[in-house]
């Protein structure tokens, strides 16, 4: 009977190892958390719009920053100088449109004297009181005086474009004197500065990088057969490797990743891998993860760091 009755509890032991397990292995496969989370920020890289040595330099490490406050500031007086000069260059310009501007009037004026005497000594000419000749010469000089005319009116359009231009590069001037002042487009934190007081410069070379304080996330990766257990809007619970433990929301769901196996061949034609591996691993897809606006220790998140993302059931939350 004992024989039995130890039977029974071996044959019961197992039955509930084995439902055990397979509740186990359902929640660890089907079961919407994953530990492969990462919390995340909005990086922006500075870099200069004009070259020249950094004259001073604002910021320390780890400071933080609010949009608009200066960061560092460029050697301004080259640029300054080019202001001055565009500004030196339009003046010069509007004097020869006004030159122009006034060779027209006198042209007009000539043009005008020329006509009325062309027509007077047409008159004399009908008259027979003036040689056919007289008359041609006033026909000409009258011929001239447009030529005259349309020559400064041509004058003055290059006079015109000329202001313009120069007007540009006054424009172009003043923009490069102010991108000498290198300020914050974000609030943040300034993170690995390594620019210096006295270093030089280059138009496009990168400064220092900021962390927008306002755009921290968590993305987490979930494998692709617990997907069909999150949706957009779901709250989720956070858990920081260092501890602190904190809610969000299911922002959204990447659309697409990387397929290893479709590297294009030659001639683009598909390159499909000949061997099958038996085992399959779940593909881990991103999940974008809003943290709770009311998350008081928001300030002392760190971006890189290590989480633990569980999708909660809407009792859960409660």
């Amino acid at each position: 009977m004992k024989k039995y009755i130890a039977q029974l509890i071996t044959l019961a032991v197992v039955l509930l190892a084995l439902v055990l397990g397979w509740f186990a292995w359902e929640h660890y496969t089907r079961s919407p958390w994953t530990r492969d989370a990462r919390v995340r920020a909005d990086v922006v890289t500075l870099s200069a719009d004009v070259s020249g040595l950094i004259a001073s330099l604002r910021v320390q490490d780890n400071q933080h920053v609010s949009k608009g406050d200066l960061l560092l500031q460029i050697d301004p007086a080259r640029y300054a100088l080019a202001v001055e000069h565009a500004r030196r260059s339009v003046e010069v310009a509007q004097a020869t449109m006004g030159q122009s501007e006034a060779a027209i009037i006198a042209s007009q004026a000539q043009l005008k004297q020329r006509q009325s005497e062309e027509r007077r000594r047409r008159s004399l000419k009908q008259g027979f009181a003036i040689s056919g000749e007289e008359w041609e010469k006033s026909n000409t000089d009258v011929a001239i005086a447009q030529a005259q005319l349309l020559s400064n009116q041509a004058n003055l359009g290059l006079a015109q474009a000329n202001v313009q231009l120069a007007k540009a590069a006054l424009t172009q001037a003043e923009l490069d004197l102010q991108r000498t002042r290198v300020v914050a487009p974000v609030s943040g934190y300034v993170t690995n500065l390594l620019t210096r007081q006295g270093d030089y410069a280059s138009t496009g070379g990168a400064l220092l990088a900021l962390v927008d304080s306002d755009s921290f996330y968590v993305s987490g990766y979930f494998e692709e057969t617990k997907l069909p257990r999150i949706a957009q809007g779901n709250p989720v619970r956070i858990q920081l490797m260092s501890g602190e433990t904190f809610t969000g929301t299911v922002q959204s769901i990447a659309f697409a990743i990387t397929d290893r196996e479709n590297a294009p061949g030659s001639r683009l034609l598909a390159n499909i891998n000949p061997s099958y591996t038996w085992v399959k691993l779940a593909q881990r897809v991103p999940v974008r993860i809003q943290i709770d606006p009311a998350y008081a220790a928001k300030d002392r998140l760190r971006a890189g760091t290590t989480a633990t993302v569980t999708v909660l059931e809407q009792q859960e939350q409660r």
